[in-house]
């Protein structure tokens, strides 16, 4: 009971910053002089709605394996999903969600070993400025980024 209670909080806060990301995105601008710092007002927000979801995505993970060593980390974002272990919501559990694309890699292991390392990347399905953030994190939850054209590395600066 307290998991679905959490699971339906985490699925609430997911909706509402979601929401206000859609709003800010769809606000009319304020002129020309303002266009470029729209935009990067709302480049801004899509990276806040993404950290919170790659938070929302170790989190998950941690539920999922709950500390039984036997049972490791899930392989994918489907098993975290609706149709797995109901961590998740159906569209972030998609690998899709607020104009980012999330990539769930498991450490190589046999398929009856349990994963206990994983990778977790997020890039932007349109880069809106040459700035826009793609993002890493792992098990440790230290999230990095890089604003270059590439997917984010361990050896990338972690964001404050």
């Amino acid at each position: 009971m307290k998991k679905r209670l959490l699971n339906l909080a985490a699925v609430l806060g997911l909706f509402l910053v979601s929401a206000l990301a859609f709003a800010q995105l769809n606000s009319p601008g304020t002129g020309a002089t303002a266009a470029g710092s729209d935009v990067e007002r709302k480049v801004k927000t899509i990276e806040e709605v993404c950290v919170h979801n790659l938070r929302a995505i170790n989190s998950a993970q941690g539920d999922y394996w709950g500390g039984d060593e036997k049972k490791g980390y899930a392989r994918t974002l489907q098993q975290l999903g609706p149709k797995g272990d109901g961590i998740l919501a159906s569209a972030l559990a998609s690998g899709r969600e607020s104009f980012y694309r999330f990539k769930l890699i498991p450490e190589r292991t046999n398929s009856n070993k349990p994963v206990m390392h994983y990778v977790l990347l997020a890039r932007p399905t349109n880069r809106f400025t040459k700035e826009q953030k793609s993002f890493y994190t792992d098990e440790t939850g230290v999230i990095r980024f890089t604003t270059q054209n590439r997917a984010a590395t361990i050896a990338d600066s972690p964001i404050n």
